[in-house]
Order: structure tokens, then C-alpha cells, then sequence
């Protein structure tokens, strides 16, 4: 066989590109555009002008609601996948490799916003995009000098490297030069001496850093052949991506020879109908490059076209085996043209197709079920303008001349006045309201909902029935785990088919020999990785925490570990079944289950600690005699424990006998005092009647007393005055 030319690969890969384009922005873009269109809530096209137009939102919150348990089982912890060694000697490079994958995807990429990009392009638009390159870039650092001479600063621009420059420097004022006895003098002159001149200068070099890249990109840019039969793309005939670029970035890509009208030739890519939609959603108009050329600019870096990254197997060095190559290409020109060992892009699907590429959405699965619900709450309301605003029937004449002011039925102001000539010349046709049976109908279409996804109301925090008397916390918690077995069927989905290509996709781009070592922060320590010394490929375990329930059984069940590691470590078999290594792995589930991600902070990895040396098995006859001293111990703590017994039990009967005799004192005393006071009472009691007595007495004497005084008094002067009448007659 023939080696390929480059013109036939061209027509070659032109021809793959228009068959999977017409896939995708065909079927796909029309199902896509209908899925956005419902997530976002836009009318349907069937509404009428005075009637409802409501759309409801069983699409987007399904989508919602989904999005952040999905999100939690995969980024409640820093170590998404693991990579576990098939040898003893890959033990140490499995665990490196573990570590910095994880600190690529998490701390050099924002891993967070890329799982959540993908995962709602999938709930939403059957499939997300997800791709993994190396990224070299030209970067420039700053370092400061103060003070520094002409000397010092050639010094430091030949330590920054060939590229080093001075981007600023500031001269200073003279400083005299200070001698022992104060500043020294020109002995000419006399004058004093200044050093040096110094300056204040920044002082840039650049450097070119490789980096991976991990990005999520929206869906329509990805091309699979039409007819692949599985959601994994590493065998896929023909992959691509059509990214939308500028001239500079294709400059700095390294691709210097592609001129802008190159660029400007190659924008017809990407013009399906979800596209175009999601641009006017961004507010950037359905405008595509062609219409909005930027050729005719002052700037020509910032032409705009669509490059072609391209993953096709292809016979192209004609040995009659295909192999994978990578081809960047604008519409009609090949750019690079390099083998490559595997396809660095991933899509997936919620819900998995048999023998199909594309899945569908959970979008998909609720579409019928938002059409539904919209046309019953349009229904509902309708009826309720009806009820509250009926049809009139107005009365005409024989030359339909109406027999009422039709300007003041058109007036529904409330009291409005309606002028009319004739008693029936208006009726009003009314409409029964019919919500009340729409309810009911419409709460069985969230139940359908709640059975086709997964999402209920009681995750959602709003099942009223979860507070019923008669409902069981089993009940309750069967019901959540019923709910979420579907949630957690498509976390298993995404783990396999997403995130496990990712991860060993960037291992592959670590080990392929390019990348410079590797230091960052791990565990509160500093550490520096060389990735060239592991292999390019481990098994990988993708801890999404399934099967294993919720959080608060998982923690259960640990705990219930813990405990069983902390009998088994008694017990004899437990120096051959228990190491330090297998409490840690316990106690570091335990904190990563309880949301802390940082394990260092709270236990320490004994991987590095020497074992416990092995103990010598005692001698038989010491153990006799150790078995003879614990049992004569234990007779003797037992013979102690009953005689203080006995004491206690004596003085127990002692202390009682004390406290009857003086409870006994104290009752016969309280008696005494009781009939002391008694007397006294008595005995006050005559006193008081004895004084009373002779109060009376005295009282009586006194006032007979004064009864004789008058007595006297009036005999005296009837004597005076009898003397005084007798003198008168003499």
C-alpha cells in the first residue's frame, strides 16, 4: 500500500468531519436547542394573545436539583480517583501519580468548574465535552532590586537567563561614603566622597511552563462518527473538536505560518441550532465570524476562525495499519500531522443508549412531562380569567345594533356604571372554574416526574408527608435511598465513562516524557515529583462513595470498622491482622466522610514509622507462675473486698444505732420544750386575766368615787341655795 499524501487525508478527514456534522448539528442540534429552550423556560410557539402563556420549570429544577448531589459525590474529598499498583515496585510511583493527577485536575484547573460545565451539559444536552491537552505558555516574572550598582544589577540579569531584561530602573540620590571617623574627604577637593551610583530596577524574565490543560467545551464543538457505538472514545474511528480560536492564539500555539485570511476561510464550523441559540442566550447575537469579519481591522492578531483538532485512525505511512493520529487543521489546510497514543477527549451521557455514542438527557426525560404540565396550568389559569372575567352576551336590535353602551362593558373597572336600554340586553355566559380538579392532576404529573428521575420532594425538602404521625423514620429513609439509587446509577455513569478517560488521560501526558518535575504543597508538606519515573498507565479506582449508601450509613459502618480493628488489636490475632497503616486508612475515611479534606491535620500517616519489633513468646513455666501470682492477687482482692464489706456494714449498723438514739434525744426534748412553752402560755394567760381584774377593780372604785363627789356636790348646793332662800324671807 501507498503512503497517504496530505490532499487525499485532507478530502479524507473533510469527509469524516461532514458526515459527523451532519449528525450533530442536525438531529442532536434540534434535540439540543429543545432541551435549552425548555430549560430556560422559553414559550413553545402555541400560545394565543389574552390567554396564558406560562411555561413550567420541570426541566431546569430537575436539572438543578440533580446538579449538586452529583457535584458532592465527586469533589466531597481531594482525591477523586486513586491509581493502585499491579507491582510491588510501583507502589511509590501509583501514589505519586495519585497525588499530582489530582492536583492538576484540582488546583491547575479549576476541577470544580469543569465537573460542574460537563455535568450539566449532560443533564441538559444528551452529552458534555471534556479535553485534556498540554499548554505551553510564556510566562514573566518580576524581580525587585533596591540599592543595587551597575555591577549588581548585570549580575542579576545574567542569573534571570538569556531573556532577562531591565524593565525599569530608577537612579538614586549620592550617598556619601562613611569613613571610622565620619564621612570620608577628597583629599584634592576636600570635599566629601560619594560611592557608587545605585538604582532601583524591576528586572524580568520570561520562561516557557507546559502545563496540562483540562476544559469543558460546549457540546456541538465535539464531532464523533455518526454510526460509534460506545460512550468511550478511545477507539473511535474519528474524533473531533471544532475550537474556536483567534490568530494570536494560533501564534502562540506555534503555528506562525497561518496567515488571517487562512483563519478567516475556516469559520463555517459549528452553525447548528443550539449554537446559534446558546450565542443569543450569551447576548452575542446569532451572528457567526463570516458575518462579523475581522480581517478588515486594524488588528489582524485578532482574526477569528475555527480550528479543527482532529483524532482520526487512519493508513497514513501505508503499512496497512491504521494508526491514531493528531491533526490540526483549518478548513482546507493541515497545520500538524503527528501520531498520538490515545483520543485526550471524553464526553458522556446520563442515561446510557445500548450500542450508541449519544445518550440522552434528563432533560429528554422530562420534556413531555413540562408540555404537559404547561398546557394544564395555561388550562387552569384560563378557567380562573373566565370565573373571574366571564363572556357577555350583549342584546341587539334587528339591525344588530347593540341595546347597551358597549364602551362601558369594555370598562371592567370595579362599580363601573354600564349604560343599557333594555332589562335582559346583557348576560353573562359563566365558566365554572375547574383548579380544583387540576390540582390533583397536575400532582400526578410531578409524581410521574419524581418516578423517571429520581428527584423527589422529599430530597427536595418539601414532602409535606415526611412529618405524618403514622410515617417511620425506615419508611422515610427507604423512600431517600429508592430516590437517590438514580442519582447514584449516573454518578456511576460519569465516574467510568468521564472521569476515569480524564485521569488517565492526564497520567499519560505526565508520563510521556516532556513534562519538567512537578512541586507543590501536599499533606502541609512541600514535595517535588519527577513524572517521568512512572509508568504510563495504573489501575485506577474512582472513589465516588457508591454502594455504600448515604453519608450518615457510611459513617456507621466505619465507625463499626473502627470498632471491630479496636477488638481485633486485643485479641491475639491482632499484631498478624491489624498494622497502624489499616487504623489511619479507618480514621482518614472517617474525617473525609465528615467533609474535611485536609487528613494531615488531624492524624498522622505511619507509613514512614518502623513497625514494633516482633515479641519473643514467653516461657511456659513463667507463664504458670504469672497465671499462680494473678490468681493468688485475685483471692487476695477478693478476701479484702468482703472484709471491708463487713466493716462497711458494721459501721453502717453503728451509725444507725447513733442517729435512732439521737432522733430519740431530740423528739423527747422537743416534748419538754413543748409543754415549758405551754405552761409559760398558761401562766401569761392569768397574768393578763389578774391584771384585767384589777384594771376593773380600780375602774369601779374610781367611778364610784365620782358618784359620790357629784352626790356630795349637789346635796352642798341644794343647802347653800336653801340657806340662800331662807336669808330672802328673813
Amino acid at each position: 500500500m501507498s503512503k497517504m499524501d496530505e490532499s487525499a487525508l485532507l478530502s479524507h478527514l473533510q469527509a469524516l468531519e461532514e458526515d459527523s456534522s451532519a449528525f450533530t448539528w442536525g438531529r442532536l442540534g434540534a434535540e439540543r436547542e429543545k432541551a435549552m429552550k425548555e430549560y430556560f423556560r422559553q414559550p413553545y410557539g402555541n400560545e394565543e394573545e389574552g390567554w396564558s402563556s406560562i411555561v413550567t420549570s420541570e426541566v431546569q429544577d430537575t436539572v438543578e436539583w440533580m446538579l449538586p448531589a452529583l457535584l458532592k459525590i465527586f469533589t466531597s474529598t481531594d482525591k477523586a480517583v486513586s491509581f493502585e499498583p499491579t507491582r510491588e515496585k510501583d507502589v511509590q510511583g501509583a501514589q505519586q501519580a495519585t497525588d499530582t493527577c489530582n492536583y492538576v485536575f484540582y488546583k491547575q484547573n479549576n476541577g470544580f468548574l469543569t465537573l460542574y460545565t460537563a455535568f450539566k451539559d449532560a443533564l441538559l444536552v444528551k452529552n458534555c465535552a471534556v479535553m485534556w491537552r498540554k499548554e505551553t505558555r510564556r510566562t514573566k516574572s518580576v524581580t525587585p532590586a533596591t540599592g543595587a550598582t551597575a555591577e549588581m544589577l548585570a549580575m542579576l540579569l545574567q542569573e534571570a537567563g538569556e531573556d532577562a531584561e531591565i524593565e525599569s530602573a530608577t537612579p538614586n540620590e549620592p550617598q556619601p561614603m562613611m569613613g571610622p571617623g565620619g564621612p570620608m574627604l577628597d583629599p584634592m577637593t576636600g570635599q566629601p566622597m560619594t560611592g557608587p551610583p545605585t538604582f532601583n530596577a524591576r528586572i524580568c524574565s520570561y520562561a516557557k511552563k507546559t502545563t496540562i490543560k483540562v476544559e469543558a467545551f460546549a457540546p456541538e464543538n465535539l464531532l464523533v462518527k455518526r454510526y460509534w457505538t460506545s460512550p468511550l472514545l478511545h477507539d473511535c474511528p474519528y474524533v473531533a473538536r471544532n475550537m474556536p480560536v483567534t490568530l494570536s492564539e494560533l501564534h502562540e500555539m506555534g503555528f506562525d505560518d497561518v496567515l488571517p485570511e487562512d483563519l478567516a476561510s475556516s469559520d463555517d464550523a459549528a452553525r447548528s441550532a443550539d449554537a446559534q441559540f446558546r450565542q443569543n442566550r450569551a447576548g452575542t447575537s446569532d451572528l457567526t465570524f463570516s458575518d462579523n469579519p475581522q480581517t478588515d481591522t486594524e488588528d489582524e492578531s485578532q482574526t477569528q476562525g475555527f480550528l479543527r483538532i482532529e483524532y482520526v485512525l487512519v493508513d497514513f505511512d501505508g503499512d496497512g495499519i491504521a494508526e491514531r493520529r493528531e491533526i490540526y487543521r483549518l478548513k482546507d489546510k493541515i497545520l500538524q500531522n503527528e501520531e498520538i497514543s490515545h483520543v485526550p477527549m471524553a464526553t458522556a451521557s446520563p442515561i446510557l443508549v445500548p450500542h450508541r455514542w449519544d445518550g440522552m438527557s434528563v432533560a429528554e426525560t422530562m420534556s413531555d412531562l413540562q408540555q404537559l404540565k404547561t398546557e394544564l396550568t395555561r388550562q387552569m389559569l384560563n378557567s380562573a380569567y373566565l370565573s373571574n372575567n366571564p363572556r357577555t352576551e350583549v342584546l341587539t336590535d334587528a339591525n344588530w345594533s347593540p341595546l347597551a353602551n358597549i364602551d362601558d362593558l369594555l370598562d371592567s373597572r370595579p362599580g363601573g356604571i354600564i349604560r343599557k336600554r333594555s332589562e335582559n340586553a346583557i348576560t353573562q355566559n359563566i365558566v365554572p372554574f375547574v383548579g380544583a380538579q387540576m390540582l390533583d392532576l397536575l400532582g400526578y404529573v410531578d409524581q410521574m416526574g419524581e418516578r423517571r428521575t429520581g428527584v423527589s420532594r422529599a430530597q427536595q425538602g418539601m414532602d409535606p408527608d415526611a412529618l405524618r404521625n403514622d410515617k417511620t423514620a425506615i419508611e422515610v429513609q427507604q423512600t431517600a435511598n429508592a430516590a437517590a439509587a438514580r442519582i447514584e446509577l449516573i454518578a456511576r455513569i460519569f465516574a467510568e465513562t468521564l472521569l476515569k478517560p480524564i485521569f488517565q488521560g492526564i497520567l499519560k501526558l505526565l508520563t510521556d516524557g516532556e513534562m519538567e518535575k512537578l512541586a507543590f504543597r501536599l499533606r502541609d508538606e512541600f514535595v517535588e515529583y519527577d513524572p517521568n519515573e512512572w509508568r504510563d498507565s495504573y489501575d485506577m479506582t474512582i472513589n465516588v462513595g457508591l454502594g455504600t449508601g448515604d453519608r450518615n450509613q457510611q459513617a456507621m459502618h466505619l465507625q463499626q470498622i473502627f470498632q471491630q480493628q479496636g477488638l481485633l488489636m486485643q485479641s491475639p490475632l491482632g499484631a498478624l491482622m491489624i498494622k497502624p497503616k489499616h487504623v489511619y486508612n479507618t480514621l482518614a475515611k472517617i474525617i473525609e466522610n465528615a467533609g474535611f479534606k485536609n487528613v494531615g491535620d488531624f492524624v498522622e500517616d505511619p507509613k514512614d514509622q518502623m513497625p514494633p519489633p516482633p515479641q519473643t513468646p514467653p516461657d511456659p513455666k513463667i507463664q504458670v507462675t504469672q497465671m499462680q501470682l494473678a490468681a493468688d492477687a485475685q483471692k487476695f482482692q477478693a478476701e479484702s473486698q468482703q472484709n471491708m464489706q463487713l466493716e462497711q456494714l458494721k459501721a453502717q449498723a453503728k451509725l444507725q444505732e447513733t442517729q435512732a438514739q439521737l432522733e430519740l434525744q431530740a423528739a423527747n426534748d422537743a416534748r419538754d420544750a413543748e409543754r415549758e412553752l405551754l405552761k409559760a402560755q398558761y401562766e401569761t394567760q392569768l397574768e393578763e386575766q389578774r391584771l384585767q381584774l384589777e384594771k376593773y377593780k380600780s375602774d369601779l372604785d374610781n367611778e364610784t368615787r365620782i358618784q359620790v363627789a357629784l352626790i356630795n356636790q349637789q346635796g352642798r348646793a341644794q343647802q347653800a341655795a336653801q340657806k340662800a332662800a331662807q336669808a330672802g324671807v328673813e
